[in-house]
């Protein structure tokens, strides 16, 4: 028989997901990218979802195509999201070969807080 201790052991050493949405996965954005309020919704989309392919195997190539029809949106809006994200300095990428898919950067959030200028964000 196991004492109470040993149970609680067992149970704190696990999570358990009720919830099989949540099993299938999810994305977490950084505060400082959903609460940037100079970046549209879809570009905190586009963010998010870069983070899921990011998070799939260690890394991918995902296509501008892929990316829209995941997000739901055009190529052009898409593409229009990402200019966001590159213009305020969240991301960059460029071509792995011509005609080929693009090899994103995600930079290191943390230097927007450390830059002097922080971004804009909705008030707590």
């Amino acid at each position: 028989m196991q004492n109470v201790g040993s149970i609680l052991n067992q149970r704190l050493e696990k999570i358990i997901v009720e919830n099989e949405m949540l099993r299938a996965g999810f994305a977490a954005l950084p505060y400082v990218v959903l609460r940037d309020v100079r970046l549209t919704v879809g570009a905190r989309l586009a963010y998010a979802v870069l983070l899921m392919y990011a998070w799939q195997e260690g890394s991918c190539f995902p296509g501008q195509k892929r990316m829209a029809l995941d997000m739901g949106v055009g190529q052009r809006s898409l593409r229009r999201f990402l200019a966001e994200l590159r213009d305020r300095e969240y991301i960059s990428w460029r071509k792995t070969m011509p005609g080929g898919t693009n090899m994103y950067t995600l930079h290191d959030v943390k230097s927007k807080l450390t830059k002097g200028k922080r971004p804009t964000v909705a008030p707590q």
